[in-house]
């Protein structure tokens, strides 16, 4: 659960950061604006792309947290693994975050101009969509990890109250065998006692 948890808290952050740029998108593109204050605010929106390419390489104990992999987590002691699908953030959706604006082909990921603030809407607006689906999918594995969890624990609830059963049905036997060996013996030492005084008992006859 805390893998998953830890994806979604880092999704959040980056759905905020996503809902920011949007709004820098939307106020570049007020007809009334220059180019020099359009700048402004790309440089707001150039240092939350540079948050989320960086978020793409976040780990969780030694394991990426976003991949196009499948990760296995172990759920119990014995080691049973579940498979968490990818949450893989160098999809499509979110390639425009690693483009650098001095690049001719990352033009179209900067609020410079009327235009490119227009285009650099519809990248922002796709990346919050496919954010909501991975959060979605995410939401979905916890509810299949806390399902599976109850089972195990239901499982190993039932099995203990069976080794407790075992246990008392063991005990109960146990005990009866011992009573059972005390009046053996208790039976035994009066009949030697009496086996014994019978030889005392004739000479007193006799005598």
């Amino acid at each position: 659960m805390s893998f998953t948890q830890t994806q979604d808290g880092y999704l959040k952050t980056i759905n905020t950061s996503l809902t920011r740029m949007g709004e820098l998108s939307l106020l570049a593109q007020d007809a009334t604006l220059s180019n020099t204050d359009r700048n402004l605010y790309d440089k707001e929106f150039q240092q939350l792309k540079d948050f989320l390419s960086r978020s793409k390489t976040k780990q969780f104990n030694g394991v990426d947290l976003f991949s196009a992999n499948n990760t296995e987590v172990s759920i119990d002691s014995s080691r049973n693994a579940f498979v968490i699908p990818p949450i893989d953030l160098n999809s499509e959706a979110y390639a425009f975050v690693d483009a650098d604006t001095d690049d001719e082909d990352a033009e179209t990921v900067n609020l410079k101009t009327l235009g490119k603030a227009k285009e650099s809407m519809a990248f922002v607006s796709k990346a919050v969509s496919q954010v909501a689906l991975d959060r979605a999918q995410i939401g979905a594995i916890q509810s299949r990890l806390q399902f599976t969890n109850a089972q195990l624990t239901s499982t190993k609830e039932n099995l203990s109250s069976a080794m407790s059963r075992i246990n008392d049905v063991n005990v109960a036997e146990e005990a009866t065998q011992y009573a059972r060996y005390q009046i053996l013996v208790q039976s035994g030492t009066s009949m030697l006692s009496q086996a014994n005084a019978m030889p005392k008992t004739v000479l007193q006859l006799l005598a």
